[in-house]
């Protein structure tokens, strides 16, 4: 090269045209690669090379749609490294042509009322979105306005202007509005987000609390924000520089976020009695809001999914999610609604009203927002307190006096002041302190389980009984240490056993709890339908199964809490003071005995009813050529196969009392016709009970709601077996059924505890 080669590079180099397209070859590199290169050819020993082009083709085609076949050997890096640049779906960096990285926007352009009012109509819309359990990034962070506050991190209300450039003196009133608007909505959501982030949730099933490293204005005071929200509504008020409509549209906005801001900020709180009022208060714009949505005027540009790349650089932009406003206002009204009934737990009765009242309030259509579950989880379980000011022991005390103990020396609290180690009382308020540490996990769990998504209260309801379990086991050992010291006389019945029979109050409470989780996970596999057709005759069998060893147990536990009143009778000294713990817990037996012989009766009913649409080939086992009915049964009662009591049938002897074989098909529908008579009366008995009566003081009208949800689904099963009863008859011994059977879908029926088949007659 001469000695001024670098100057004549450079000056080539500065005359190239980019945008030369008609003297640029359409393949630059043809002169050098005018066909592609060879395979490679391999020489090693013991390497033989062969092309298996053809033989992979044909075994790819043997595969089927969406069967995957991996190498073990493949490993992510493998797979990671193998992704496509340029690819839009893969590729963070991608842009179409004429595309640009960021958003080129006006912050400082004047926007109309109208505008101001979509924008704010379209971020409410994001924010239930978020409530619904959508990331923040796909709805209220593609806001560039919501981008341009919170980039970089304010500390004051004076650093949010959307307009920041040197020339811009005052803000418009629109876009004072807006920001207003946007720091309440920001403040909210940090508000709800902590909320969520301090209970007990699983954000990759309910909700997304990652904020992609933004600070949710945590550094602005409350208040501060609050006044500046007062204040915009004070200055839109006393303008005249539009319409006396639109004006009122927007001040309706501000004084709603205003008032979410204030409701979220004091729901916390389980001590101040306004937290119904702040609720029912917000819930009162929302029919304005809904009046004046014709007045707002979309503006799309002011949203877009590039912000997403600031957020999370590695995976590509996702499409915005779009709720309509009908389905955001629904859920506005939902969330409103449920939250003002979540407050109502604040006021305690006694434990059974308390659980019974979390029971319920989850199995609500459609189920609470994640929100709100957190607000019940917070409000029972805050402070370790429950409800906020009753202590955790008050509360098992509570519930042991209500089913097994009533006014029983061992949660006498005067024992505690005893301090003589040789004194039974002091002895006996010791093992119930180790009894209460070790169960009072396993209690508050069970509310904390039940404040979960549907799925989740099933799947932790596995674990959960083996827990309790163990408990009952741990209860029998100090139940038997407690007999030493309570003088306890056993009964002696060789009717029942020749051996000594004793109370065992710990262990039956225990044992109790363990029976009713059991039922709950039962049932919920039919509300989630768990179950095929099929199965259905043997889980409700096995739900009955459960449900009468219940009542049994609960006749056991009322033998000794009427032994324990007769004594009590005989001291009239104290016989007054004790009374009313009697009577408490009689009547909670007589109720969960009622409850227990519906439970059972009804699943008795159904259970014969698909066992004969078994019979008679109207329900139909799909093909299962990888499981056979003993494999099915293992997995339907995995969770249940380290439980020690109740037993676990073998399968053999399962199958025999699901099948009945020894009875007739005409026997088995009298049978089911009879238990469901029964679980009705049963039903309308529990109906007519009050509220404290039932246990259920503040949900009374879910409960009873729930109750004749049952009775109604009692009622069809009995017309159903009626009918299937007509057909069997009608077709005599070798005569063919004519009746098509139906399995209602999950919501579809009356209760979705109750799978009641809909039979209907082929002419």
């Amino acid at each position: 090269m001469h000695s001024n080669g670098v100057s004549a590079i450079s000056q080539e180099a500065a005359n190239v045209n980019l945008n030369d397209h008609e003297n640029r070859p359409v393949d630059p590199f043809a002169a050098y690669d005018p066909e592609p290169p060879p395979a490679p050819k391999l020489k090693s020993k013991g390497v033989i090379a062969m092309d298996i082009t053809e033989q992979f083709t044909l075994a790819a085609q043997q595969l089927d749609i969406g069967q995957l076949v991996k190498d073990p050997f493949f490993t992510l890096f493998e797979s990671v490294g193998a992704l496509e640049i340029m690819d839009r779906k893969m590729d963070s960096g991608y842009l179409e042509p004429g595309e640009t990285m960021e958003d080129d926007f006006d912050f400082g352009q004047d926007l109309l009322p109208e505008e101001i009012i979509g924008i704010i109509d379209q971020l409410l819309c994001h924010e239930m979105a978020w409530h619904m359990g959508h990331p923040l990034a796909q709805t209220i962070f593609t806001s560039l306005y919501i981008d341009r506050i919170l980039s970089p991190c304010p500390l004051n209300v004076s650093q949010t202007f959307f307009d920041r450039s040197e020339s811009c003196a005052d803000e418009p009133m629109t876009l004072q509005i807006l920001r207003a608007y946007c720091l309440g909505l920001i403040k909210t959501c940090c508000y709800v987000n902590d909320r969520v982030k301090s209970e007990h949730t699983y954000e990759e099933e309910d909700f997304v609390t990652h904020t992609f490293h933004r600070s949710l204005l945590e550094g602005i005071e409350h208040e501060k924000i609050a006044e500046f929200l007062d204040e915009t509504i004070a200055l839109l008020a006393g303008t005249d520089d539009m319409e006396p409509v639109i004006r009122k549209a927007l001040e309706c906005r501000l004084q709603f976020r205003l008032q979410f801001l204030r409701t979220v900020e004091g729901a916390d709180s389980t001590t101040s009695g306004d937290a119904k009022k702040l609720w029912s208060d917000l819930s009162g714009f929302i029919p304005d809001l809904k009046s004046s949505l014709p007045f707002g005027k979309p503006f799309p540009s002011s949203f877009s999914v590039k912000i997403q790349r600031k957020l999370a650089s590695t995976v590509p932009p996702r499409p915005i999610v779009q709720v309509s406003q009908e389905a955001a206002f629904e859920h506005l009204e939902r969330l409103c609604l449920d939250a003002s009934v979540a407050v109502e737990v604040l006021k305690y009765s006694d434990s059974q009203s308390l659980m019974t009242f979390v029971f319920l309030f989850q199995a609500r259509k459609p189920q609470p927002s994640v929100y709100v579950r957190t607000l019940l989880q917070h409000y029972v379980f805050a402070d370790m307190t429950v409800l906020g000011a009753v202590s955790i022991r008050r509360v098992l005390d509570d519930d042991l006096a209500t089913i097994v103990l009533p006014s029983d020396q061992l949660l006498d609290q005067l024992n505690d002041e005893i301090e003589v180690p040789h004194d039974p009382r002091h002895n006996m308020a010791s093992r119930m302190e180790i009894f209460r540490s070790r169960a009072a996990g396993s209690y508050l769990d069970i509310m904390r389980t039940i404040c979960q998504n549907r799925c989740r209260i099933r799947r932790t309801f596995r674990h959960t009984i083996v827990d309790w379990d163990n408990l009952q086991m741990d209860a029998e050992e100090l139940d038997v240490e407690l007999r030493e010291f309570t003088k306890e006389e056993p009964i002696i019945d060789p009717e029942i056993s020749n051996e000594p029979i004793y109370s065992f109050p710990l262990s039956s409470w225990a044992y109790f709890y363990k029976l009713r989780i059991m039922e709950w996970l039962v049932q919920l596999g039919f509300e989630l339908e768990t179950y095929q057709p099929d199965e259905l005759a043997g889980m409700y069998w096995y739900l009955q199964y459960l449900a009468k060893t219940r009542s049994r147990h609960l006749e056991r536990i009322r033998g000794f809490v009427v032994r324990s009143l007769r004594a009590s009778l005989q001291k009239p000294e104290t016989a007054a003071a004790e009374h009313p713990g009697f009577m408490s817990a009689m009547s909670f037996i007589n109720l969960s005995s009622m409850e227990s012989a519906a439970t059972y009766g009804f699943s008795d009913a159904l259970s014969c009813l698909f066992t004969v649409l078994g019979r008679l080939s109207l329900i139909k086992p799909p093909p299962r050529p990888y499981s056979d009915d003993t494999m099915r049964y293992e997995v339907r009662m995995k969770p249940f196969y380290s439980i020690g009591l109740p037993e676990l049938l073998p399968f053999d002897e399962f199958t025999r009392h699901v099948t009945q074989p020894e009875f007739s098909t005409l026997e088995l529908l009298q049978f089911a016709g009879e238990s469901a008579m029964g679980a009705k009366k049963g039903f309308e008995v529990l109906s007519k009970l009050t509220d404290k009566e039932a246990f259920c003081q503040g949900s009374h009208d879910a409960w009873l709601s729930n109750i004749k949800a049952c009775l109604k689904a009692c009622i069809f099963t009995s017309i159903t077996i009626s009918t299937v009863k007509k057909a069997v008859e009608a077709a005599g011994t070798k005569g063919q059924v004519k009746l098509k059977v139906e399995i209602p879908l999950a919501g579809k029926g009356y209760h979705d505890w109750w799978v009641v088949p809909k039979v209907t007659p082929i002419p």
